[in-house]
């Protein structure tokens, strides 16, 4: 019998800020302050060279007297010039640099010596919003929280990695993992007012595999044969073979539990859950706000009054509304946003290591998809480039991950080595061969694909997580092998609709952290909605099915050793540099906590200091 946590365990992420921060980090809840000081150091001379700024928009750019920079070696830089507005190209003359301004992060505690507080309203800044339905959910940033704050789970991953029991308290499986029982937890009410049972677990799970499902989970769950509930608080799964991966499958958040019956338009339009909050107003361009559930089954859960969700593409906005105090957390600023929050005592930040992955997908077939339903966009479409595995080679070979690491991710997180699997995933491979930049390699690969002279592509991005700060280091990097890059950015708001998957066969993405059997299945099994690259490889598909049949842990491994080798030599997806979870945050708030496990949030955890 599992028991539910009752008190946040403590994430300590120590990681360093290279180039613009000098990180110096101190074990206490993973919060940090950021505060800057000025240090005399000996620096080369640095050459800058004159580049055109492409900028898309007017913004105001505040300039540092001092020029902040790391200097490891005579590199030539990219900086802006000092400028009140930024309209047009901008020319970038020689400097020499004689002092660096250093940003150090220091521990503060988070409200030190305080009982969480009861009361207030919580205002959380994020890019844009989607459909209600918990399991249509895309990829619009505030689909996920909406869930998890308006409805239940069946279970749910705690802070240490751990399945912890949500809606179901108690779980256990026949020996040779083909039936699992769950028993239903006593006392949960859906905001209607009806109890939450045996049948809506069911009916949400019933829904997502259903054949005309169009959730991305279908095809992750499709091992489930049969649900029976002998009574109102059992779930007997029963399963079409043997599968060791269940329980972290009933995680994923687009299982939030949905009440018997109710679907369609009411869910994609209206919030029918059992969850802390309650969605009181919702405008999917503006904002979404939420009261709390008083008769909410965690006990002293959730702390704030009232939830505020605003939708705000633009990151500076968002940025320098928590600055200023009109929001109270944003997650996932970007990196290089940090520094703007350099003395402000009143923000902190909370961040932990994740396997969630930065990558550049490549297109590599639509032959298997002639005749297929679903996929009339691209039926008569001869295959792309990126077909021909010596131009994915190219690509493999030419990029620098470890560059990649330093100037899109400054220095946090690690280099990733064309698979999904996280370096801390019990299934990861520690024997793997690991990637790195090999100028002539990469050129003998183009000679290969028919380009001896290079190759002109176009990579299309937008400014979300890091996709336009990677391409922007994907493009220097690969120069010299005679790939030219040309970046095309794209509006945040339509772009995992409009680019990301139906348009371009070469494009960035970003994942969040999943565990070794999702990861794969999610992103590279043939034939599924979120394969971007539209790979379709049977016997990496057979591989998914062997390791999921499997109840020995050590063959397991064996099978993810192998999917883990075949990815790397047949590079469908470049997998550049694993990303670090970062939350910033008001310093009167509480209990927030960054989470590695996708969409992962416990916002009912967090309460203002009044």
């Amino acid at each position: 019998m599992l028991s539910i946590r009752g008190a946040t365990k403590r994430l300590v992420a120590i990681t360093a800020l290279v180039s613009i921060f000098v990180l110096a980090t101190v074990a206490c809840a993973g919060e940090t302050q950021v505060v800057e000081k000025v240090v005399e150091v000996e620096v080369e001379k640095v050459v800058e060279k004159e580049v055109p700024v492409e900028v898309l928009k007017e913004v105001q750019v505040e300039v540092e007297k001092e020029v902040p920079v790391e200097v490891v070696k005579e590199v030539e830089v990219e900086v802006e010039k000092e400028v009140e507005v930024v309209k047009e190209v901008e020319v970038i003359k020689e400097v020499e640099v004689e002092k660096l301004v250093q940003v150090e992060v220091t521990a503060v505690p988070s409200l030190p010596n305080l009982e969480p507080q009861y009361g207030g309203t919580l205002r959380i800044g994020y890019l844009d919003q989607g459909t209600l339905d918990p399991m249509l959910a895309g990829l619009s940033q505030a689909q996920s929280p909406y869930g998890e704050i308006a409805y239940d789970s069946i279970v749910m991953y705690w802070y240490d990695g751990e399945v912890t029991p949500w809606a179901v308290e108690s779980w256990t499986s026949s020996d040779d993992l083909s039936q699992y029982t769950f028993k239903v937890r006593d006392g949960i009410n859906f905001h209607s007012g009806g109890a939450l049972t045996s049948s809506d677990i069911k009916y949400t799970l019933d829904r997502i595999r259903a054949e005309d499902s169009a959730s991305p989970l279908k095809g992750q769950i499709s091992y489930i044969d049969t649900i029976d509930t002998p009574d109102a608080s059992t779930v007997v799964l029963n399963l079409g073979e043997p599968n060791a991966f269940l329980m972290g499958d009933m995680t994923d958040y687009h299982a939030r539990i949905v009440p018997n019956g109710v679907g369609g338009e009411a869910l994609t339009n209206a919030e029918h859950g059992s969850g802390p909050y309650i969605l009181t107003s919702h405008n999917p361009t503006e904002r979404s706000t939420f009261e709390k559930y008083t008769d909410y089954w965690r006990d002293g859960r959730p702390y704030a009054d009232e939830v505020v969700f605003f939708y705000i593409p633009e990151q500076i906005t968002r940025i320098e509304a928590i600055k200023t105090g009109a929001l109270d957390v944003v997650p996932t600023p970007p990196i290089a946003s940090l520094g703007a929050f350099a003395g402000n005592p009143e923000i902190r930040i909370s961040e932990t290591p994740s396997a969630g992955v930065v990558v550049i997908d490549m297109h590599t077939s639509y032959s298997h998809l002639q005749g297929v339903d679903g996929w009339d966009k691209f039926q008569g479409l001869a295959d792309p480039i990126f077909a021909d595995k010596n131009l994915r080679k190219a690509m493999q070979y030419a990029v620098d991950r470890d560059f990649i690491v330093q100037a899109a991710q400054f220095g946090r997180g690690s280099p990733a080595n064309d698979h999904p699997v996280g370096v801390n995933d019990q299934y990861y491979w520690d024997e793997q061969p690991i990637i790195k930049q090999d100028i002539e390699r990469a050129k003998q690969y183009l000679a290969d694909a028919g380009y001896p002279d290079g190759i002109d592509v176009t990579l299309n991005t937008a400014d979300i997580g890091f996709q336009l700060e990677a391409a922007l280091a994907f493009k220097e990097s690969v120069a010299a092998t005679g790939i030219n890059v040309e970046i095309a950015t794209h509006d945040t708001s339509a772009y995992w609709e409009a680019q990301w998957i139906p348009c371009c066969p070469f494009v960035t993405s970003n994942w969040g952290g999943r565990p070794a059997n999702a990861a794969i299945d999610v992103q590279l099994r043939g034939g599924t909605v979120w394969n971007e690259s539209f790979y379709n490889n049977s016997r990496l598909d057979e591989l998914l099915d062997l390791a999921a049949a499997s109840p020995d842990l050590n063959e397991r491994k064996e099978y993810f050793r192998e999917m883990q080798e075949i990815l790397i030599e047949d590079v469908p997806v470049l997998y550049l540099a694993y990303s670090p979870v970062i939350w910033a945050h008001r310093d009167n708030v509480g209990g927030v906590q960054a989470h590695a496990a996708l969409a992962h949030w416990l916002i009912e955890e967090w309460w203002l200091q009044q």
